[in-house]
């Protein structure tokens, strides 16, 4: 194979993982960023994503490069069988390839759950809007997904009739002639304050020795520990073992979200592509990141190299109008620190389009350390000097080390070693 220094790179995404892209570009020799998003009518907005920035290239067809490029990722899901095709022609290929199935069929996920022995989630399928009208009438306290569509309905929280039926009101409109085509799975709340999770790659089937035991906290805040996989909680490896042979055509990040209660684990959904959070973590403290996406594209598993033992991800947010294009003059020193997505780049400022889905939300801060404490620290530091009108979020690690707290207590630890007290996060 190849050096990694002498690599060409193609990066297929839609922008969520340009930092991604631009991880790979500190360590390989090009990076061509090209974005599959194509509509009869093209718009600027979502045909600058990347431009401009320095460290990357753009392209507008992938088949202009085709012949230039050794290694062909797709960090998100989708895409699958021009994945196949791609490692047809001989091109190594980072993906989840047909594996994004998981992820995009909450019901053959289910399934999957039962046919490999795991717990499953209690849940009820409802086909239509007019039916699930009458499921949720008397309901209190559900979550409601769909598959594939999470363009249209992300997973949402029903509290009861008297408050959100005016939200199915919203829906149909939004979902028009087509409302009562879309199946819907409700799932009763599962009444556990003890969430776990694990993040990691796999190739082929296998997974490293050292991954991330990391907790989120309303997709706002994550703090994660470099643990050995043996030490990981044992309904985490017990996952991994399961989905192991499911991924054996894979070679792609891997997020778990577990909620515990009593002697049952629910394995939530899965995420067969960098979690949002936690991706910038891998890319930060694996130092031989792009090493282990090359070796993994062409059926290799490397262990990661950690440059250090914790890594906290803050949502980097701006106030901003939803119809309006946000730009940021990022001071130097935040940019190893600050990932963000989504952009483009113009006069030296980040800029980033008017997005009905991510709108005033733009990446992540991400800090590391060999401590909790050190972690703490230094992302108070960076979020400091962060320009005016943005906000990391950081006040919510105080939910999360609750969190943290609560499955100490429970006998599933994150880490040994002590975690800052919740009212050290507000303070100066």
């Amino acid at each position: 194979m190849k050096e990694v220094s002498d690599l060409t790179v193609l990066v297929a995404d839609g922008g969520l993982f340009l930092p991604f892209a631009r991880r790979l570009a500190e360590d390989c020799k090009r990076v061509i960023f090209w974005n599959p998003d194509r509509r009869a009518f093209p718009s600027i907005k979502q045909g600058c994503i990347g431009r401009g920035l320095p460290d990357i290239e753009t392209t507008l067809d992938f088949w202009d490069v085709l012949d230039e490029i050794d290694l062909a990722c797709f960090p998100d899901i989708g895409h699958s069988g021009l994945q196949g095709h791609l490692r047809d022609l001989g091109i190594p290929v980072w993906g989840a390839g047909r594996a994004d199935r998981l992820e995009l069929d909450r019901e053959l996920f289910l399934d999957q759950l039962g046919e490999l022995g795991l717990d499953v989630p209690e849940f009820e399928v409802v086909e239509g809007l007019d039916e699930l009208r009458r499921y949720l009438e008397d309901k209190e306290d559900q979550y409601i997904k769909v598959s594939r569509w999470r363009g249209d309905l992300e997973t949402t929280h029903w509290r009861n009739w008297k408050m959100d039926s005016g939200w199915l009101d919203w829906l149909a409109e939004s979902l028009g002639p087509l409302k009562d085509e879309m199946r819907f799975l409700v799932f009763p709340n599962i009444d556990t304050p003890l969430e776990i999770g694990g993040d990691t790659y796999c190739v082929r089937g296998r997974w490293p020795r050292v991954m991330l035991n990391g907790l989120e906290h309303k997709d706002t805040t994550y703090f994660a520990s470099v643990t050995q996989r043996g030490e990981m909680p044992d309904q985490i490896q017990e996952i991994m073992e399961a989905f192991g042979p499911l991924l054996v055509d894979a070679a792609t990040q891997w997020s778990m979200e577990v909620r515990v209660k009593g002697e049952q684990a629910f394995f939530i959904d899965a995420t067969v592509r960098g979690g949002m959070p936690s991706s910038a973590s891998q890319q930060l403290l694996w130092t031989n990141f792009a090493e282990i996406i090359w070796a993994g594209a062409n059926g290799e598993l490397v262990e990661p190299i950690p440059d250090a033992k914790f890594s906290l991800e803050c949502m980097v947010s701006a106030k901003s109008h939803k119809d309006c294009w946000d730009v940021v003059e990022l001071p130097p020193e935040l940019e190893r620190w600050v990932r963000f997505s989504n952009c483009c780049m113009v006069d030296g400022c980040y800029t980033f389009p008017p997005d009905e889905f991510h709108h005033g939300d733009l990446g992540w801060l991400c800090a590391i350390g060999d401590t909790p404490r050190q972690v703490l620290d230094a992302a108070k530091g960076l979020a400091d000097q962060l320009p005016d009108g943005l906000d990391a979020n950081l006040e919510n690690l105080t939910g999360l080390i609750k969190e943290i707290e609560e499955g100490e207590a429970k006998g599933i630890p994150l880490t040994p070693q002590p975690m800052p007290e919740p009212a050290e996060v507000i303070e100066d």
